[in-house]
């Protein structure tokens, strides 16, 4: 099942009424999640990125100017044009057209891409979007080069929530028109469980490097907790208190786990489990 007429018109629609998603991130707590995944993603060097699911651009951004060198290629995906534009309009701003960069309307289950061609892939907070995730997991592993990472990233149902479909039989996602499912520790209702998601990235031919959480405790009350400490005296104690939890058992029950995966030096774009190259 690949995306309906329905959902892009949806994601058209949130694109003009939303407005530019860099203003979301202004919230403490929201950056956090932002400042978290562009240490992960931009650790080491890459030549060759992708963002599936770039929207306008800010993660894909902050990544290249994290990046310990400048890659040659940078790509966007999305759904919603209107996004893209801004991505577009973002990267060149930066100066990403000399580096190579471009945006393109797509799919996650579909990538308009030839196979083997990034080092580094990024999908941050789309697999609970899409319709296919098995057929969107095997294309971000079929894009990646060997020997190349892969970081996705997904919202939990972290502790209160759980507590909350305990008392009422039903999860109740982040986003009800946007989620189709998300990710549990334990089996709930329409909820996929990090097992099963592991078992997606394995299955496609990558090697799980990295597990981690942020915003293991206070759980609700994340966005006010943080927004309050801003950048007083208690806002490194704050961010070091999540990062110890993300690291612990405790990532299986915060509100966001980012995993990242290596696809194998040795493995060809035609390894079983990964989907055969377009041209």
């Amino acid at each position: 099942m690949s995306v309906t007429r329905e959902q892009r018109a949806l994601y058209e629609r949130q694109s003009e009424d939303r407005g530019d998603m860099e203003q979301h991130y202004r919230w403490f707590a929201p950056r956090l999640r932002l400042d978290e995944t562009v240490r992960f993603a931009a650790d080491r060097a890459a030549e060759r990125v992708l963002e599936v699911g770039c929207g306008d651009g800010v993660l894909l951004a902050a990544v290249l100017d994290a990046l310990p060198a400048p890659p040659r290629r940078a790509t966007g995906v999305d759904l919603a044009r209107g996004r893209l534009a801004r991505a577009r309009a973002r990267l060149d701003a930066r100066g990403g057209g000399a580096a190579g960069s471009s945006v393109l309307c797509g799919t996650a289950d579909a990538l308009p891409l030839r196979g083997s061609s990034f080092d580094l892939v990024i999908c941050a907070e789309v697999l609970e979007h899409v319709p296919a995730p098995a057929a969107s997991i095997l294309e971000l592993a079929r894009v990646l080069a060997p020997g190349g990472r892969l970081l996705l990233s997904v919202p939990v149902v972290g502790w209160s929530r759980w507590i909350e479909a305990r008392l009422t039989g039903r999860v109740r996602f982040l986003d009800e028109e946007e989620h189709l499912r998300e990710y549990s520790a334990v089996p709930l209702p329409r909820c996929e469980t990090l097992a099963a998601l592991r078992n997606r990235i394995e299955g496609a031919g990558l090697m799980i490097t990295l597990e981690r959480g942020v915003y293991a405790f206070p759980h609700r009350g994340e966005r006010m907790w943080h927004a309050l400490l801003a950048r007083g005296p208690l806002h490194a104690p704050a961010v070091a208190l999540d990062r110890a939890l993300g690291a612990s058992a405790a990532r299986r029950w915060g509100r966001w786990v980012v995993m990242i995966a290596e696809k194998p030096a040795w493995t060809s774009a035609r390894s079983p489990g990964v989907a055969a190259g377009r041209s």
